[in-house]
């Protein structure tokens, strides 16, 4: 079993050191780095785990075998060579950078060391996008002109004035980090790589520095075009829809649910077919992953090259905004 210590302790920290206690036999948390010992000491004890101050005492103990890092986006650079220097793999939560630049940054200090890093997009753990993956894959759905997805939620009265969350900074483009960086990501892993960027974002309602409604169009290296929806003032919804020419497939759920979402798939013969998933630990299946490519089993997911061109496109929403046009990636 691999021993992993977690950077911060917050809401989603608890999340991840959670959704494997007790209950994997491939990882376990036994420390975990915050900032404030008092405040952090109950939840630190309920789960076992010896509490730090310093990333740097966890680095240096031999006995941690990977890190996982809950912490503000804008620190995950450094922390993530930090860890490459230590020699310790490290799972980073999204985004796991802000920029291409400090992306690329980042991973080259792992490859000079040969460590991992994976990235946390929990929902490609999902069962109805794993299967939509194979759909695609398989030409089920013919060719892919167009995947459509939306990621919204109610951050109102959780997020507030001061709160790191919600500085310009760390969290651009209203719920782009929160949430919309995950539909991002599955446009990657279901369509291939994103060439341009096109987006608009939007605060009419919220009291603090956060877009409430930001939307984005993109191009993508295969000729297909992609868009995104996400909302920080709405109903929680989750959705994905691939067209292709042969059909089109749509998943729906909540931006809470994990895993029970149905898949309906409409075909253009006429023909329709709904598959229902049960409900799935999307969280302790991506760290189980990242324990598995720890110890050589399996590699994690999420590629390099997906990461970075994640990570781009992230960056481009905020420039294309800033700029009132569309941004191009390059390869």
């Amino acid at each position: 079993m691999k021993a992993l210590a977690i950077a911060g302790l917050g809401r989603w920290g608890k999340v991840l050191v959670d959704s494997v206690r007790g209950k994997s036999d491939k990882l376990g948390f036994v420390a975990a780095v915050v900032r404030d010992p008092a405040r952090s000491a109950a939840d630190a004890a309920a789960r076992g785990l010896a509490v730090h101050t310093d990333l740097g005492a966890v680095l240096a103990d031999p006995a941690i075998d990977g890190i996982v890092l809950a912490t503000p986006h804008s620190q995950h650079t450094g922390q993530i060579i930090a860890c490459a220097r230590a020699g310790k793999p490290v799972f980073v939560e999204k985004p796991v950078t802000l920029t291409r630049a400090s992306a690329e940054e980042a991973l080259a200090a792992a490859d000079e060391a040969g460590i991992i890093v994976a990235a946390g997009f929990n929902r490609r753990f999902l069962s109805p996008i794993v299967a939509l993956k194979a759909m695609i894959e398989a030409g089920t759905l013919g060719t892919i002109l167009h995947v459509e997805t939306h990621f919204s939620g109610n951050v109102a009265g959780r997020y507030r004035p001061g709160m790191w969350r919600v500085a310009p900074g760390e969290s651009p483009a209203g719920g782009l980090a929160g949430s919309g960086i995950h539909q991002i990501d599955t446009i990657i892993h279901l369509a291939g790589p994103i060439a341009e960027v096109h987006a608009l974002s939007t605060r009419r309602v919220h009291d603090f520095l956060m877009d409430d409604t930001t939307i984005v169009t993109f191009r993508l290296a295969s000729g297909a075009v992609a868009s995104l929806l996400t909302i920080t003032a709405t109903a929680s919804t989750y959705r994905v829809v691939v067209f292709g020419t042969r059909g089109k497939a749509e998943l729906n759920g909540g931006a809470e649910q994990r895993g029970s979402e149905t898949l309906d798939v409409t075909f253009t013969s006429g023909d329709t077919e709904r598959r229902h998933y049960a409900p799935f630990d999307i969280e302790r299946a991506e760290l189980e992953a990242f324990a598995d490519a720890i110890a050589g089993t399996a590699p994690y997911p999420v590629t390099r090259a997906e990461l970075i061109n994640g990570v781009a496109a992230f960056e481009a929403v905020s420039l294309s905004v800033a700029a009132g046009r569309p941004i191009a990636i390059a390869p």
